[in-house]
């Protein structure tokens, strides 16, 4: 009787798959660990738009400008900043937009001064200029300057954390 061939690896396969897995394992390890990082990165970016949003629904909610009266004229220019009465820590006493120019919040506070939990690392920036306001050819994306005075301020706010940043711009005009 002849014997038949056993069934299973020989030592050239094995060693031959073993070489395989430690080239193949490294691989596709590298993939997978940056497949769980990415879902953080949009996850803080998620929470960096809500921030954005927030403090630029709280710029908006307030006038053009405290001096600009009746809507739709600029009286004199008025510098963007905080006005006499206005105290740079306290945001319960700005009433126009351009008070906000300038403002660097870190930590991240809500309109009445409160600290923002749970949104440790976000800190953000604000900038509030005049624009072109030229009817037949508008440029709402070139900043004139603080003391420019036109009908339309340019507000920039941008989050910003650690690994990134996001950036709102809004135009507001006198009407």
């Amino acid at each position: 009787m002849k014997a038949g061939r056993s069934a299973g690896f020989t030592l050239v396969e094995m060693v031959l798959s073993l070489a395989i897995l430690a080239v193949a394992i490294p691989v596709l390890a590298s993939l997978f660990a940056g497949g769980l990082r990415q879902p953080q990165w949009a996850r803080e970016q998620t929470r960096a738009l809500f921030l954005a949003q927030g403090l630029m629904e709280e710029i908006v909610t307030h006038k053009w400008d405290e001096a600009a009266t009746p809507p739709g004229h600029t009286n004199v220019p008025s510098a963007i900043g905080l006005d006499a009465g206005e105290a740079a820590g306290d945001r319960s006493t700005w009433d126009d937009i351009d008070d906000y120019d300038g403002l660097t919040d870190n930590p991240m506070h809500d309109a009445v001064g409160t600290t923002l939990t749970g949104f440790a690392g976000f800190w953000s920036q604000t900038r509030v200029d005049y624009v072109a306001s030229d009817q037949a050819a508008p440029d709402f994306e070139t900043a004139l300057g603080k003391g420019a005075g036109t009908d339309f301020k340019l507000i920039n706010v941008t989050v910003n954390w650690p690994d990134g940043n996001v950036s709102l711009t809004a135009v507001r005009g006198n009407f």
